[in-house]
């Protein structure tokens, strides 16, 4: 079903990113990273859950009971997956952080510099490993992620637990041999996970010129194609290493014909 927009910006992504620094900065003056994190997430799960129902870029992409119920089963796995690896998903790097080791080159670098260089390189393990879980041996890890024909804010957690741990390991590594502050990574982590929901939220519009340097909707669209050829845009968070590695594709068209498993 092919659909055409109607609105000209996607204002609740916009209105996401300008939340960000306020709210983040509420809920970390209160909080432990890991608690204030967890509860931006769910702010992003409940926010965009509700502008995609009140502005939906394609009504029939809206979650079925049945995939809701799956994908909050897998968002509890990757919560167990989480405590297995003690401080958990997006935060492993945050608890490896505050151990007592010399600090990184990271490590004194102000927030306005450490933030942004986080969230590159916290995407670039991750970029990797997505871009080789679509061949044919980390295809059958992957593939769940892809299974709906709808691109939506539920499944943007739709992730099998061994996806997660690489990513997890990949990303939280680096983060620590880095020596990046708890702070920064706190910041980055929340940047990440508004990012990871965004780009999945069924959401008319885009973000204009933004989208040359932050991931967006309409970029994301293109890699649940069911053609592999669109299926490029491995990056979620940013569009930095698609680009500078020649997997970025983002044509005029809001979005694929159809997604879901390749053809």
């Amino acid at each position: 079903m092919d659909c055409e927009r109607t609105a000209r910006w996607n204002l609740p992504h916009l209105l996401a990113l300008a939340l960000w620094l306020p709210v983040g900065a509420g809920l970390l003056s209160h909080l432990a990273p890991s608690s204030a994190t967890a509860i931006w997430l769910m702010l992003c799960l409940l926010g965009f859950g509700l502008a995609e129902r009140k502005w939906p870029y394609r009504p029939d992409w809206h979650p079925f009971a049945k995939t809701m119920g799956v994908d909050a089963a897998l968002l509890l796995a990757a919560a167990l997956v989480d405590g297995l690896l003690k401080y958990g998903g997006l935060w492993l790097a945050q608890g490896l952080a505050s151990l007592d080791h010399d600090p990184g080159w990271a490590a004194a670098w102000p927030l306005v510099v450490a933030v942004p260089a986080a969230v590159a390189l916290g995407e670039l393990g991750p970029y990797a490993l997505h871009s080789w879980a679509h061949s044919r041996w980390g295809w059958r890890w992957h593939r769940i992620h892809h299974a709906p024909t709808q691109v939506n804010t539920s499944n943007s957690v739709r992730v099998h637990p061994l996806n997660l741990a690489w990513n997890v390991a990949s990303r939280g590594l680096l983060w620590w041999g880095l020596g990046f502050s708890p702070e920064a990574l706190a910041w980055a982590t929340m940047f990440m996970l508004l990012q990871s929901v965004a780009v999945h939220a069924n959401v008319q519009g885009d973000i204009g010129p933004l989208a040359w340097v932050i991931g967006s909707a309409q970029a994301h669209r293109w890699h649940h194609s069911t053609e592999p050829e669109e299926a490029l845009n491995f990056g979620t968070s940013l569009p930095l290493w698609d680009q500078l590695l020649g997997t970025w594709h983002r044509p005029a068209e809001a979005g694929p014909k159809e997604v879901g498993l390749h053809r």
